[in-house]
């Protein structure tokens, strides 16, 4: 009886969406009238179904043969769960007619997924992994009970939306959870936004590995292909502390299952073309397992696209690019695990021709039109401004089970970043990035794990060098220095499952960060700064109008957190944390100097900036039982010397007047909600809503900060029809608010009009209106097809091709967002 209550705090109904509250004046009529066409469309396909077919099996222990008592089966996006017996049997009684996704859960075992095809009763038995095994990311308290019945909850991604996205990124799939948005340069570059921080507050681990390339940059989009990996995992805050404490945000986790352990071949293969763009591409992915436990997966990414489209006109040089290659080798025994992983992700992107401005007269004039000042033929050429990016990773994780109860673990992994932007430039330079940068990072990580049946506890180490290196001969000034880091430091989690439904969780990081940073000073802004008083010391050469400073930047950071989760009345969950970060500030924010081309802005650190402190709380009350399920989650955090770049006017260059932004601290306030909501109509149909909003502000001069997202309400109807049992549709509606919380960093330009000179307010704070976008998605399958399974999906994305422009799009000021978009997705799974 213990264990299957053990169990049940396993479960784990998959949070939807997110409820949202605001400050802002918003139009009833916006919001109301597409909610309600929607909820009218779901009543209006009420269906009678056939639900009286019967699923049943045993669940097997895979390295004995044993049946597994206690082991947890629900039908996931339903309240519909079971137990299996003593003998391992389980059996569903009174299920419809059509596809439905089951997943497996044991006390001491990987969680399991599989795909059915029920259109009769029918028998299955299910292989499980038993043995005592956290997973590679440990959040806080164990998410080896991957519902984190604790205080960091997770929000997981289902295989089948993260295939429906396989060919838009990771930043555009995390778009579907509540409190997630993007920060976007132009229309292929983004970057995840979690409760309004971004950048290298936001931390993606992939592997097991903490993702390093570049992140301080806001054009910087993650160099890492989502189909690589099986799961896709989102924990708001900064529960990891296993591989950061840095990253008040969130952290994304992307991982791969263990194989069973069968000789067997299998794989899946995804096939994508749109219309905007003419592009499409290739994802496929295959593994090859043994019963010794030996096993190989192979993966690959394929796409390219050419010019994107706005409801109006060709967005010109918006092709792109892309070309991903993942392979692992693994051996899992009884008494250790390994596992060698390589990965290499290349992408060139094209930047909007139009937005290349040679200086602060040229915004004037595209803020001002209506249209880009540059619009092409369509064209599957990508010219001057672009990006090109390649990122190779390799890693060895080694296990080795001391007993049942205890664990030794040790990780090794490379990273080489190369980063390349280039720039509308002539003569020796034109084909030369103005920017090539190359990063290195070398990291180990061991840990050791001990638990009895209720608790656990995690004690580790690390120890990183990072090398950063600034090609010369770009013929433009490095904009960040060449800097060699070195970090080193531990680690404790302790999980505790206390009776009556309470679980309690804490976490302690320790890590010393050393960055040894070569820096070149214009004379100029040398004595402007007068940092002859504090840096004069530093100085080891000086050539030209330049001084050469070697400074050694040392950093003692401290993170922790807390929390509990309290089960009630059986469809009932409180759960409160506490995060404690402290964030050493990154060389970008010291020690940045000179003109960032893709942003036309110069950018100037703060050599002299203290590590940022965040206390974040958390609470997270939810009900999962029943038709009607909802989640709630309100958020309070506060930042002392908080980091962020601020305009400080202009400068006059060779190419004309950029505005100046300049890296500052202050103590900030953030405050948010995220509300996820769902109801089951009928048994095929559901509605969906999700609503998130945050606002943040400079806590003594309460003026609100640049970049924080708007309120967004989702909305979203699925279905299927009981005479087409392998159809389901998805009608979906997305509002955003516009913002009106907003900075004025306006500024005042002179300009020559009809001969006269005049002032002109350059407006690059006033958000843009807001929107409502409507999208469809229609899927069929499973279709058999020699020895595998088809499937296919149609979505239609801005239905109606609405003209809009997002806040969070750094190019806003240039063009309108994409417009209407097909995709078309075939899927085999071999």
């Amino acid at each position: 009886m213990i264990l299957v209550e053990q169990q049940m705090l396993k479960l784990n109904l998959r949070p939807t969406l997110s409820l949202n509250n605001s400050h802002y004046f918003l139009s009833i009529k916006s919001i109301l009238f597409p909610t309600a066409i929607i909820y009218f469309i779901a009543v209006g396909f009420v269906f009678a179904q056939d639900c009286k077919l019967n699923f049943e099996g045993y669940i097997i222990d895979s390295d004995s043969n044993l049946p597994l008592e206690a082991a947890v089966l629900e039908v996931v996006g339903t309240n519909y769960n079971v137990i299996s017996s003593e003998n391992g049997y389980f059996n569903f009684k009174n299920l419809c007619s059509e596809i439905i996704e089951i997943k497996v859960s044991h006390i001491n075992c990987p969680d399991f997924y599989a795909e059915i095809n029920l259109k009769e009763s029918r028998k299955k038995n299910f292989y499980l992994d038993h043995k005592i095994r956290s997973l590679d990311e440990v959040v806080l308290i164990d998410e080896k009970v991957d519902n984190l019945s604790t205080s960091a909850k997770s929000y997981s991604i289902s295989g089948t939306e993260k295939d429906r996205y396989s060919n838009s990124g990771l930043a555009v799939l995390l778009e579907t959870v509540s409190g997630v948005n993007t920060l976007s340069t132009g229309t292929n570059i983004a970057k995840p936004v979690i409760h309004g921080m971004f950048g290298s507050r936001v931390g993606i681990i992939y592997n097991g590995i903490m993702l390093e390339n570049q992140q301080w940059g806001q054009d910087h989009a993650p160099n890492v292909d989502l189909n690589a990996f099986e799961d896709v995992k989102l924990v708001k805050g900064a529960s990891v502390l296993k591989y950061s404490g840095r990253n008040p945000g969130g952290v994304i986790i992307l991982k791969s299952s263990l194989p069973k352990k069968i000789d067997s071949l299998y794989g899946k293969t995804i096939l994508n073309t749109k219309s905007n763009g003419a592009g499409g591409g290739i994802v496929s992915s295959w593994v090859k397992t043994y019963e010794n436990g030996t096993y190989f997966r192979s993966q690959g990414t394929f796409k390219k696209s050419g010019d994107l489209s706005a409801p109006r006109y060709i967005l010109s040089n918006t092709g792109m690019n892309e070309n991903n290659l993942s392979f692992t080798f693994g051996k899992n025994n009884i008494d250790n695990d390994l596992k060698i992983f390589f990965s290499y992700f290349n992408t060139e992107t094209g930047i909007l021709k139009s937005s290349h401005v040679g200086n602060i007269g040229d915004l004037l004039r595209a803020i001002e039109a209506d249209e880009p000042g540059v619009v092409n033929e369509f064209s599957y050429n990508i010219n001057y401004p672009k990006q090109s990016n390649e990122h190779f990773t390799s890693s060895v994780d080694y296990t080795h089970f001391i007993n049942d109860n205890k664990e030794l673990t040790f990780k090794y992994s490379w990273q080489r970043n190369n980063r390349k932007e280039f720039d509308l430039r002539i003569g020796d330079f034109k084909n030369i990035p103005s920017l090539n940068l190359n990063l290195s990072t070398h990291s180990v990580n061991s840990s050791y794990t001990w638990s009895n049946f209720s608790n656990e506890f995690i004690n580790g180490i690390f120890f990183e060098v990072q090398d950063n290196y600034s090609t010369p001969g770009t013929g433009v000034k490095r904009l960040i220095p060449d800097y060699l880091n070195t970090k080193f430091g531990g680690y404790f989690i302790s999980t505790l499952n206390l009776n009556n439904g309470l679980n309690f969780g804490f976490g302690l990081r320790y890590e010393y960060s050393s960055n040894d940073v070569y820096k070149y000073y214009r004379n100029s802004r040398w004595e402007n700064e007068n940092y002859q008083d504090r840096l004069g010391k530093y100085v080891i050469k000086e050539v030209l109008s330049q001084k050469l400073i070697r400074k050694k930047v040392v950093f003692n950071t401290f993170s922790s957190n807390a929390g509990f989760v309290k089960k009630f009345a059986k469809k009932y969950s409180l759960g409160i944390q506490h995060n404690y970060t402290e964030r050493a500030p990154n060389i970008a924010e010291m020690f940045s100097g000179g003109l960032h081309h893709s942003l036309a802005s110069i950018e100037y650190g703060d050599p002299f900036l203290k590590k940022e402190k965040t206390h974040k709380v958390l609470v997270d009350f939810e009900k999962k039982n029943g038709k009607l399920n909802y989640r709630i989650n309100p958020y309070l955090s506060y930042s002392k010397d908080y980091i962020l770049a601020q305009p400080a006017g202009f400068e006059q260059t060779i190419r004309g007047a950029f505005p100046v932004w300049e890296y500052s601290h202050i103590n900030s306030i953030f405050k948010g909600l995220d509300f996820d909501f769902v109801y089951q109509i009928k048994d095929n149909i559901r509605f969906k809503n999700s609503i998130s909003w945050v606002e943040a502000k400079d806590y003594h001069t309460k003026e609100h900060l640049v970049n924080i997202p708007p309120l967004v309400i989702n909305n979203e109807v699925q279905f299927s029809l009981s005479k087409f049992k392998k159809f389901n549709a998805i009608i979906g509606n997305k509002f955003v608010n516009k913002q009106s919380l907003f900075p004025n960093n306006n500024s005042l330009t002179s300009v020559i009009e009809n001969g006269k000179k005049i002032d002109k307010i350059v407006d690059i704070s006033t958000p843009p209106d807001g929107y409502n976008l409507f999208n469809l998605n229609f899927n069929w399958g499973p279709y058999n097809l020699v020895s595998s399974n088809i499937y296919f999906s149609l979505s239609i994305d801005n239905v109606m091709n609405k003209a809009n422009r997002n806040y969070l799009n750094r190019l806003r000021f240039y063009s309108d967002e994409v417009g209407r978009n097909i995709l078309f997705q075939i899927k085999i799974k071999h």
